[in-house]
């Protein structure tokens, strides 16, 4: 089978929560069968509201050293970006990253009784970006190893099929590794020898691929081991603004990797194969 971009992409389920704003049992199945799952709703008007203010304020000093940004070609509009760790400078992201539903919700979904923060990132795609976020999974990137370390993609604005992220499900499961990409040049990352990930829409497989259309609100949670992807933003006025928090569960080790990518920070103290608690990496529960 042969994923043609031109067929029509299947769509993850969303859940509700439940009255306790909690992810009910069927959810959690899914992201454990899956490595995503989608929740809809999980972030108030309110959070939303927040979100945009706390991304406005990234944008406004994206000058800062650690932010990440691909401008388009000349004579072509648009601008993609990301910066991380936010919550250690920015007050407006540190009440988003630590008071929001985000750190619940992974406890939740991961079955993890402890929860630390990885960090706190925003991703902007400006109106008329083409650049595509290249087919990766977050492990690649990362110095740590476990099954319960994910990922929460919020939405902040209305993320169409055309603009929404890509997922390989089940991918979480598969036992090869592969390479880290550079999110601006599709390039592997210096110091990667391992095979460079697959491009799962054009490979032949009975694989599945969905997306994750979403409404300011929504979230996806991903496992850090999902395959997935996002095209540009090709929409004449709408931004793509979404705050990503990241999260260690119980069986979370660091694991002391020959290669730094984004995020380079490695915390205090740590040693292969141990806990991952530190100043950088503080217990939520």
């Amino acid at each position: 089978m042969n994923h043609d971009q031109s067929e029509p992409l299947e769509h993850l389920q969303g859940f509700e929560l439940d009255s306790a704003g909690k992810p009910g049992e069927d959810a959690v199945q899914t992201y454990e069968r899956d490595g995503v799952v989608c929740l809809r709703n999980a972030f108030s008007q309110e959070w939303v509201e927040q979100g945009r203010r706390a991304v406005a304020t990234v944008i406004r000093t994206r000058s800062h050293s650690n932010l990440h940004s691909a401008h388009q070609e000349e004579g072509q509009s648009g601008n993609f970006f990301f910066d991380t760790f936010l919550w250690k400078r920015l007050p407006s992201f540190q009440k988003f990253t630590f008071e929001s539903p985000a750190s619940e919700l992974a406890r939740k979904v991961m079955r993890s009784r402890s929860l630390l923060l990885y960090f706190d990132m925003a991703i902007v795609k400006e109106p008329g970006t083409r650049a595509p976020t290249p087919w990766h999974y977050d492990e690649a990137y990362w110095p740590v190893s476990g099954t319960q370390v994910c990922n929460i993609w919020v939405a902040l604005d209305q993320v169409p099929v055309e603009t929404a992220l890509r997922f390989v499900l089940g991918s979480h499961k598969l036992h090869d590794d592969y390479r880290a990409v550079d999110f601006f040049s599709s390039e592997s990352m210096p110091g990667h020898t391992r095979p460079e990930p697959p491009q799962w829409d054009l490979l032949p497989g009975d694989h599945r691929i969905a997306c994750a259309p979403m409404n300011p609100g929504d979230c996806a949670i991903l496992n850090l081991r999902t395959h997935h992807s996002a095209p540009g933003n090709l929409q004449h006025s709408n931004r793509r603004r979404v705050i990503c928090t990241h999260w260690f569960g119980d069986d979370a080790r660091f694991n002391d990797k020959p290669w730094e990518c984004n995020p380079d920070e490695r915390g205090e103290g740590l040693v292969d194969g141990g806990p991952l608690e530190c100043a950088t990496f503080p217990r939520v529960h």
